[in-house]
């Protein structure tokens, strides 16, 4: 079967932010962080208008084929606080992936793809995030992401999907409240088994869905590799990012992050969450702000 980015047209850039080194050490986090006053520049820049622009270029990415109709159907569910949407710049361009937030000594942690962090080891910039994103807004307001990282897999390449796996760190809202404490977080699991009953979440932007409201596949995950997970599911740009859960809802730990889908849109799959990933994890939960 083969594999494509559930974003497909992402492009490499020139990046205000750059990696933590110059050099890829293959056991090394690549992080990155952002300046105070980027980071709140960013969230007065995105305005309704130019989020639902992002949404319209996820579409437009898009290859124009219909699913199956024996490929299991996404249900639209009511937004979930923790669940959200991240949108930032690449090449110059704006788009919009899936993110949630996950339980880390910070309490400012999201978990998202590799892929809406960096490519072609530059990274994304005017990184934001709606939790609980529906129709264009959030109820919690916009939280300004302040750093983040991804494995050395991904950054140095960029065709090791099993390693497109990133997290984020936000800065507190203007109460001085930490994400955590407005809106919870789930637990995060690593080294989960992969045939087990898993549910996927996110914002499908393409084909039947608008990009506008939190989506949800459920079922038993399938091997692709000792590394990835994949789920009977057509969600599809924009999803990317989205977290797979160890249950049938969104209270179940976190163990892995929708990456890619099959070209026949009939799955939607991912990294397992296992000791590369568990190293950015500890090093974004150690950025505060």
């Amino acid at each position: 079967m083969t594999v494509g980015f559930v974003l497909v047209s992402l492009l490499g850039f020139t990046p205000s932010a750059r990696a933590a080194s110059d050099g890829i050490d293959a056991s090394a986090v690549v992080s990155f962080r952002t300046e105070t006053d980027d980071a709140q520049q960013a969230m007065g820049s995105w305005t309704p208008q130019r989020r639902a622009a992002a949404l319209d270029a996820t579409d437009a990415s898009a290859m124009k084929a219909s699913a199956a109709s024996a490929i299991p159907r996404a249900e639209q569910v009511l937004p979930v606080s923790h669940i959200g949407r991240i949108f930032y710049t690449q090449n110059g361009s704006d788009y919009a992936c899936s993110a949630n937030v996950v339980q880390a000594a910070n309490q400012s942690t999201l978990a998202t793809a590799g892929h809406c962090l960096t490519q072609k080891q530059a990274w994304s910039t005017n990184i934001v995030f709606y939790p609980a994103y529906d129709s264009g807004e959030s109820s919690y307001g916009a939280w300004p992401v302040i750093g983040g990282a991804t494995t050395p897999g991904w950054f140095e390449n960029n065709d090791d999907q099993s390693d497109d796996t990133g997290f984020l760190a936000v800065g507190r809202n203007e109460a001085g409240e930490d994400i955590v404490s407005v809106v919870g977080a789930s637990r995060v699991l690593f080294d989960h088994n992969t045939t087990a009953p898993a549910s996927a979440y996110g914002y499908p932007a393409s084909l039947r869905f608008d990009g506008e409201h939190l989506d949800r596949c459920r079922g038993v995950g399938e091997v692709v590799s000792a590394e990835q997970i994949a789920l009977r599911c057509d969600m599809n740009e924009g999803v990317s990012g989205g977290p797979i859960f160890a249950g049938d809802d969104a209270n179940a730990p976190h163990f892995a992050n929708v990456a890619e889908r099959y070209n026949d849109y009939s799955h939607v799959l991912g990294p397992i969450w296992q000791d590369a990933e568990k190293s950015v994890y500890d090093t974004v939960a150690a950025i505060s702000g």
